[in-house]
């Protein structure tokens, strides 16, 4: 179990922006919720015990602990920070958005 601040605290030195000058905490807990979503859609066996119900979480709830597996966290940071930086609108960060995103897919499925 995490913090959602803490591993967004993680996501914001991945992208450089822990002053939180470039993307707002709406903007990451969206990709957060994306990523358990995704996690759900990529390992349904991460949430056998919940049923079909991902949790879904908003900025109100940054010190709110999410139950995730832990050797995997890494992983959803991964995909945080690349679903973020397809927002941005700069050439280079295309390319980084889709090596995070892959490496998220790659560590969740043992592909990689």
């Amino acid at each position: 179990m995490f913090a959602v601040q803490t591993r967004l605290n993680c996501v914001a030195v991945l992208l450089q922006d822990v002053d939180s000058e470039r993307y707002t905490d709406t903007q990451m807990v969206h990709a957060l919720n994306e990523g358990l979503l995704e996690t759900r859609r990529l390992r349904p066996d991460m949430y056998r015990d919940r049923l079909s119900n991902v949790p879904q979480y908003t900025t109100a709830a940054f010190a709110t602990y999410i139950v995730y597996e832990q050797m995997y966290t890494p992983a959803l940071v991964n995909f945080v920070t690349g679903r973020i930086q397809m927002q941005d609108d700069e050439a280079n960060s295309d390319g980084r958005a889709v090596v995070f995103i892959n490496t998220f897919i790659s560590k969740l499925t043992g592909l990689g």
